[in-house]
């Protein structure tokens, strides 16, 4: 499989909201899309993890992908996402050791995927944690309380993340959102433990605003800029009303 034919990323901004402006994008999240869909491959991608070979070639074109835009964008970071399940690879280890030394531009989100190749992944998220940490990457847990993402995993292995990413679905999500910067002044000001907070599916301006009355000023989702428009290795610096 020539990952070239079948894929490409897009890369969706992470914006900092200050005062009534967003500050211009400094971070992107990368994504992974199909040329034939244009959308997250999940069944493809599902058959590359089942097989050590074809993930390896995806792997190389990833990295390859990768590598090219944080040459091209150094004052940009990237937030790239990894399942539990791409641990079960030795290819995964080298590719954070390879890139660590562009740590400084990179943040590894954790997913909420449960691990279906290899479900004893999940006893050794600590060590796989540990070894992330060691080369020298912020750490973000994805999809708060969305699958193995929940609050009792966060907690168990809180020292190794540095931002908690939670999707603004509806007003139950206001609920979560708002516990969590909660806790986050908790761990503030009295374990002096800095928690970045991302609220993610902000497709409108009232949602931007609920979410700036909640004390959260990273956010990001379409209203940011859809992912047809922000074209691979181009950066937008334009700034929207908060």
């Amino acid at each position: 499989m020539d990952e070239s034919e079948h894929f490409y990323l897009v890369f969706q901004p992470i914006v900092r909201i200050c005062g009534q402006n967003a500050v211009g994008f400094e971070e992107f999240e990368v994504l992974l899309r199909s040329m034939k869909t244009q959308k997250f491959p999940a069944d493809i991608f599902h058959e590359i993890l089942e097989n050590e070979n074809k993930y390896n070639k995806y792997m190389n074109w990833f990295k390859l992908e990768l590598e090219q835009q944080i040459k091209e964008h150094p004052n940009i970071k990237f937030s790239i996402n990894i399942d539990i399940d791409q641990f079960r690879f030795g290819s995964t280890f080298q590719f954070l050791e390879y890139f660590s030394q562009y740590h400084h531009q990179l943040i590894i989100e954790i997913t909420e995927h449960t691990p279906k190749n290899d479900p004893e992944l999940l006893l050794a998220l600590e060590s796989i944690l540990k070894k992330i940490k060691a080369c020298n990457y912020k750490i973000a847990i994805d999809d708060y309380t969305a699958g193995i993402n929940t609050f009792a995993s966060y907690k168990s292995n809180r020292q190794y993340y540095d931002r908690v990413k939670i999707m603004f679905l509806g007003y139950k999500s206001v609920l979560y959102i708002l516990g969590f910067v909660i806790y986050a002044n908790i761990m503030r000001f009295f374990f002096s433990k800095r928690i970045e907070i991302v609220v993610e599916r902000i497709d409108s301006l009232r949602k931007s605003r609920i979410t700036k009355s909640l004390s959260v000023c990273l956010q990001q989702g379409y209203y940011f800029g859809t992912e047809k428009n922000i074209i691979r290795g181009k950066t937008d610096h334009d700034c929207y009303e908060g």
